[in-house]
């Protein structure tokens, strides 16, 4: 008889699929679920899809450099920069081109001995506690932000002698909100003073609502000692299109200077031998001809218009929200009158054919966490329009 490895009994089925599918088998064809971004201008998919053909059809049969080609992540750290991410020259070097922000999240996460723990901040994308479970380890919830601030007394009660890192997710998905430099920079220091590794996803800061009145802050802009147990990841996936799967991972130095054999670009390897030459220099073109992303804004002033649209829908219905979204296409909102968000969603894809994902899915699954089960998220891209929103909500409020 087969014997499997048994961190697959710490896995459960994918929090987000597993509604999508009960929420069609439901009756739902409205669905503002999976976070889908919005087409980008058609000249920029040109050029990025005019410089993936060249290098398809240039006749090369080789595989693509394990760690990347040098001309991508140098425009890496060109683009990252001009989204107020303090890397260096140097960063190139510790930069891996990785199968989306999925890939990215699995290698790191699997860098730690089995039996090791990350802090994660809450809500967050439950997928994530699947990535951590899939080497062994766990993935541990935890609200480290609060009225505006770090909140240390609850990652202190959360830390162990097995805890190896914090995760932090900004913009947040679930809530499309951006933590300001006053909350990333407590909870890395606070990480630091504790020796542990700062895990920052941040695919979503391309789509800030407001560029010139909410910055990105990245755990790498207060010092070099923070700078130095950094994991930055991010995705073109949303700047391009999702199905182009393609992120990158910025190792920290401490991990690669721990890597004593040397081993870790290996093990990278055997994540699936590198990323699409042609995609990356795809990408490459699109950076070189808008180092600023400038052809995202219009993109992200729409997620704006249809996220004030969609909660003053939804405040009609008695859903509120903590904070507003400022960043891309998902909203976190409450469920009217604090009802239970399984059954709110159930009863919406029932009675209204209308898609929502509970907060089980975002943490409201876990001991100590029922309070995110009085949330439900909704995501508003792929290329749904304000008129379709209105639309829909207009026949039930």
């Amino acid at each position: 008889m087969v014997k499997l490895t048994p961190y697959l009994n710490d896995i459960v089925p994918d929090p987000i699929r597993h509604w999508i599918k009960l929420d069609k088998e439901l009756g739902a064809e409205h669905m503002f679920t999976i976070g889908v971004p919005d087409p980008i201008p058609a000249e920029v998919l040109e050029i990025y899809s005019k410089a993936a053909y060249n290098e398809d059809v240039s006749g090369k049969t080789s595989y693509t450099p394990v760690a990347g080609e040098d001309v991508f992540k140098r425009a890496v750290v060109r683009v990252e920069q001009n989204f107020n991410v303090k890397y260096s020259e140097e960063d190139a070097e510790r930069i891996y081109p990785t199968v989306g922000a999925s890939q990215a999240l699995q290698f790191a996460f699997s860098l730690f001995a089995p039996g090791s723990e990350v802090i994660v901040m809450a809500p967050a994308w439950g997928t994530i506690y699947n990535m951590i479970a899939h080497s062994g380890n766990r993935g541990v919830p935890c609200r480290l932000f609060g009225g505006g601030g770090f909140l240390e007394e609850t990652p202190k009660k959360a830390l162990t002698e097995g805890t190896q890192a914090v995760y932090i997710n900004s913009p947040s998905n679930p809530t499309g909100v951006t933590l300001s430099e006053k909350q990333v920079r407590g909870v890395s220091e606070w990480a630091a003073s504790h020796n542990l590794q700062i895990i920052s996803d941040s695919p979503y800061k391309y789509l800030l609502h407001n560029p010139e009145g909410v910055r990105y802050a990245s755990p790498l802009n207060f010092g070099e000692d923070l700078s130095r147990r950094t994991i930055e990841i991010s995705s073109f996936s949303k700047v391009i299109k999702p199905d182009i799967r393609l992120g990158y991972i910025r190792l920290s130095p401490e991990i690669i200077e721990s890597d004593k054999n040397k081993r870790v670009l290996y093990m990278f390897r055997n994540l699936g031998a590198g990323t699409s030459r042609a995609i990356q220099k795809g990408v490459t073109a699109v950076i070189a001809f808008d180092p600023e992303l400038k052809f995202l804004r219009p993109v992200a002033d729409g997620y704006r218009e249809k996220a004030e649209l969609m909660l003053s829908c939804l405040q009609k219905m008695g859903c509120g929200v903590d904070e507003k979204p400022n960043a891309a296409y998902l909203l976190f909102p409450k469920t009217p009158g604090g009802e239970d968000s399984e059954e709110f969603v159930k009863r919406m894809a029932r009675d209204h054919k209308i898609g929502f994902i509970p907060g089980t899915s975002f943490g409201g699954g876990f001991r100590g966490f029922e309070y995110l089960n009085k949330n439900f998220r909704a995501g508003i891209g792929g290329g749904l329009t304000k008129e379709k929103i209105a639309e829909v909500f207009d026949k039930i409020v």
